[in-house]
């Protein structure tokens, strides 16, 4: 496990993001953040669980991005197979929970998921989860999230 440790967004290298694919306006704002992490030279991995059953054309797994879905998880609800173990063995410096907290599979992966920082949504759920909360009245503006993360990590522990 990664020692705990505050990392600047201009400083992290290596940056893992998970969420939940819901609809297609999720996975544009999801694709255009990661797109702009890449344009700052971040190397960025991005997994994320699809809600159907299985995943549509239009979701289509990327260099950066993979999916998991409901045949992935186990009877207790577990996800598992090579890209969820990939995900987990790799080190980031920083690693992105987008979504709301509320998806066992998402908190799984959070909990075995190794970095040096873990932030997302403040929910009761993740308390021993994340190292840093963002707390919005809006639950369901994914942009607004990412803002709000994007702002906290630029200015923590700035060099």
């Amino acid at each position: 496990m990664p020692k705990k440790e505050v990392i600047n967004l201009n400083e992290a290298n290596h940056i893992g993001i998970v969420y939940y694919l819901d609809d297609d306006e999720t996975y544009r704002v999801i694709s255009d953040f990661v797109t702009n992490l890449q344009s700052k030279d971040k190397s960025v991995k991005a997994i994320g669980f699809v809600k159907d059953k299985y995943l549509t054309r239009r979701y289509l797994p990327k260099l950066s991005y993979d999916f998991f879905y409901k045949k992935d998880l186990n009877w207790f609800g577990r996800p598992h197979g090579n890209y969820v173990d990939e995900f987990i063995r790799t080190g980031f410096d920083i690693l992105i929970d987008l979504s709301n907290g509320d998806v066992f599979s998402i908190r799984y992966l959070l909990s075995r998921a190794r970095a040096k920082i873990k932030i997302g949504l403040f929910n009761e759920k993740n308390k021993e989860l994340l190292d840093l909360f963002i707390k919005t009245d809006n639950y369901s503006d994914i942009k607004l999230l990412i803002n709000q993360i994007e702002y906290y990590l630029s200015i923590i522990n700035k060099k």
